[in-house]
C-alpha cells in the first residue's frame, strides 16, 4: 500500500471514529423528586423537569434514556461510568471535579424547619441538637449544614433513603427538624396544615442550584451546546410554560434572569 492511500485509510478510520465518538448516546439518571421527575402511571419518567430534558433532547438531536433509581446509586454510576447524565444535582465544592455542569435547573433557597407545636415561639438553634432529632435525605448537600448545627447520625440525626420521608416522620412524631426547599416549602405546609400542624421556619441555609452533570469525558463541545439549548429553554417560554403550573413566580424568573444576563 502506497504513501497516499495509506493516509487516505487512516483518515477514513479517523472519521469513523469520530463520527462514533460524537453519536455515542448519553444515559440520563434521576430519582423520585416530584413534580420534577417520578414514574407514571405507565411505568415511565415523567415529570416537569424530565419533560424539559426531553424537549432539550429532541432539540439537539442527542436522544438518550431516561431512568428513575434511589440517589445513592445514580451517584455512585455517575462517578465511576462514561456517557452519564444526572439530574437534578445540587453542584457543590466537594462535587464540582466529578462533573461537567449544564444549567442551573432550579435555582432556590434552602432553610430548616419544624412543627410549631413540638417547638414552641422562641426555640433557640443553640438548644436544638440537645432536645430535639431531625431528619434528613441521606446523600443531600444540605447534610452538613445541619450537622454543622450538632447535629449527629445516630444520635440525633436520621437519615432517609427517599425524598419526603422526612415530612412523614415529622407528622408521626419520630422527627422534630427538616430541610426544606423553597421548591416544596409550600407543598410539605399544605400537608402539614392537612393534618393539624404548622410548618415553621427556624433557620436560613442558602440558595442551591440543581443542574444536570454530565461525566467528564463528555466534549466541552456537546457541554457547550446543551448549556445553549437550555438557557434558549428559558427564553422562549418553553421551561415557564413547563415549571409554571407547580414552581412560584420567583423560581421561574430567576432562570429567565440568568438566561439574559452576559456571561463573560
Amino acid at each position: 500500500m502506497n504513501v497516499k492511500l495509506s493516509a487516505w485509510v487512516l483518515s477514513v478510520v479517523l472519521c469513523v471514529l469520530a463520527s462514533g465518538v460524537k453519536a455515542q448516546p448519553l444515559r440520563f439518571l434521576t430519582e423520585h423528586n416530584p413534580p420534577g421527575e417520578y414514574l407514571d402511571e405507565q411505568g415511565e419518567v415523567s415529570g416537569v423537569t424530565a419533560s424539559l430534558v426531553r424537549v432539550l433532547q429532541q432539540r439537539l438531536e442527542d436522544p438518550g434514556s431516561i431512568e428513575l433509581m434511589p440517589w445513592g446509586r445514580a451517584l455512585s454510576i455517575a462517578k465511576a461510568e462514561p456517557d452519564i447524565v444526572l439530574f437534578e444535582t445540587v453542584r457543590t465544592a466537594e462535587r464540582e471535579p466529578w462533573f461537567k455542569w449544564v444549567g442551573p435547573l432550579k435555582h432556590y433557597q434552602m432553610a430548616l424547619y419544624g412543627l410549631k407545636r413540638r417547638l414552641g415561639e422562641a426555640s433557640s438553634l443553640t438548644e436544638l441538637p440537645g432536645n430535639y432529632t431531625a431528619c434528613n435525605y441521606r446523600n443531600s448537600a444540605t447534610i452538613d449544614e445541619i450537622k454543622a448545627l450538632g447535629f449527629t447520625e445516630g444520635k440525633n440525626l436520621i437519615l432517609t433513603s427517599k425524598s419526603g420521608d422526612c415530612l412523614e416522620m415529622l407528622l408521626l412524631g419520630r422527627a422534630d427538624l427538616m430541610a426544606v426547599s423553597e421548591l416544596s416549602a409550600h407543598k410539605f405546609s399544605a400537608n402539614a396544615a392537612a393534618a393539624g400542624n404548622e410548618l415553621v421556619m427556624l433557620k436560613y441555609f442558602s440558595e442551591r442550584k440543581r443542574y444536570l452533570a454530565f461525566s467528564r469525558n463528555v466534549s466541552d463541545e456537546r457541554i457547550a451546546r446543551w448549556q445553549a439549548a437550555l438557557e434558549q429553554s428559558y427564553r422562549d417560554g418553553t421551561m415557564r410554560k413547563l415549571y409554571q403550573p407547580v414552581y412560584s413566580e420567583q423560581i421561574i424568573r430567576r432562570l429567565e434572569d440568568f438566561a439574559t444576563q452576559p456571561k463573560y
